[in-house]
């Protein structure tokens, strides 16, 4: 009875403080609904939240701004502060970034956008085609 009862309170402190909306889809997305305060929001629309009364490694977390999520969205600056690496919110001081390296983009395996190899060289083999003879 106290799981039920929890999860009813819990449920009811994240409407009061998001709304039904927000509400709603971390049910969906996260089978539960968190209350925590919003630490900030990364330049893909991903929100972060902390919780310091909850337990130790189940007190940060992402709400993903799409249904389909993948844990490549969260950008690196991010990551190292959902999983304690720092405390320090992202910033240009905290997590420099390399003249050379590229653009943070999610994983696009399996979707439209993923890379597809092709074959520039002529084969030296080719498909067998029967010959036949008209029948007399």
């Amino acid at each position: 009875m106290s799981t039920y009862s929890n999860f009813v309170l819990a449920t009811l402190r994240s409407i009061k403080s998001k709304g039904v909306g927000k509400t709603m889809k971390e049910l969906l997305t996260l089978s539960q609904a968190r209350d925590g305060k919003l630490i900030g929001v990364d330049k893909f629309g991903n929100e972060y939240y902390e919780n310091r009364e909850d337990m130790h490694g189940r007190d940060r977390w992402v709400n993903f701004k799409k249904w389909d999520f993948d844990a490549s969205q969260v950008p690196p600056e991010w990551h190292q502060w959902l999983h304690r690496m720092t405390d320090d919110l992202p910033s240009d001081k905290t997590l420099p970034k390399p003249f050379f390296g590229l653009e943070h983009r999610e994983n696009m395996t399996g979707t439209r956008g993923a890379f597809k190899t092709y074959n520039t060289t002529v084969p030296k083999l080719s498909a067998w085609e029967p010959q036949t003879k008209a029948r007399q």
